[in-house]
């Protein structure tokens, strides 16, 4: 015969079991910025990188990326960050930088396909909230949001560093991000991580 203690597990069990089952309630604006906001963080680092050394020559071409590279190492060296040295043979050019004591404690060093690089904080990446909050017609726990944030707070460097490609500052811009019930419990993906904010006066932000 069960003990009642047993037995009572046994009933608080079953009951978390079905309250596991029962269908989740629609999902909503609300509920969407509830599953998000313990990821969302309201500001991430952005960073720069430079390559240490540019180099082109007959069969490595220049390319639009060295010019930029160039311009960049030449405007870290004005600032007193890096020295560069140049050499000029022919129709060879090389350009060698190599961080200062000024510049040591704002560029770390890492790897890329281009060798080793300088990479620096030059903004963060804030955010301001879900908006345009879409919900699947004919999957109630499904729906959409954009996930609004802006280049902002530049450092020193932002405007040093031409290899930091399209991050103009205070742009609004927008991830999609895809709200949906799996396995018992509310989940995300964000599906396009950068596009242009739609345009949209009469849209509300989700608090």
């Amino acid at each position: 015969m069960r003990s009642r203690s047993s037995q009572g597990a046994a009933i608080v069990a079953a009951l978390l079991f079905t309250a596991a089952c029962q269908a989740p309630e629609p999902l909503t604006a609300a509920k969407a910025q509830q599953i998000i906001a313990s990821y969302e963080v309201r500001r991430e680092p952005v960073y720069a990188a430079v390559p240490q050394k540019v180099w082109w020559d007959p069969q490595h071409p220049e390319d639009d990326f060295d010019a930029k590279s160039v311009r960049t190492l030449k405007n870290l060296e004005r600032a007193g960050y890096i020295t560069l040295q140049e050499s000029h043979e022919s129709d060879r050019a090389t350009y060698l930088a190599k961080v200062t004591a000024k510049g040591f404690p704002l560029l770390g060093t890492s790897p890329s396909a281009r060798g080793p690089v300088y990479k620096a904080l030059i903004c963060h990446k804030v955010y301001d909230g879900l908006r345009n909050f879409v919900r699947h017609p004919n999957e109630p726990t499904t729906g959409r949001a954009e996930l609004i944030w802006s280049y902002d707070d530049p450092t020193p460097l932002y405007d040093l560093f031409d290899t930091k490609g399209d991050k103009p500052l205070r742009t609004p811009f927008a991830s999609l991000v895809s709200f949906y019930y799996k396995d018992h419990e509310w989940k995300f993906d964000v599906v396009v991580r950068k596009t242009e904010a739609e345009s949209n006066s009469g849209a509300q932000p989700v608090r």
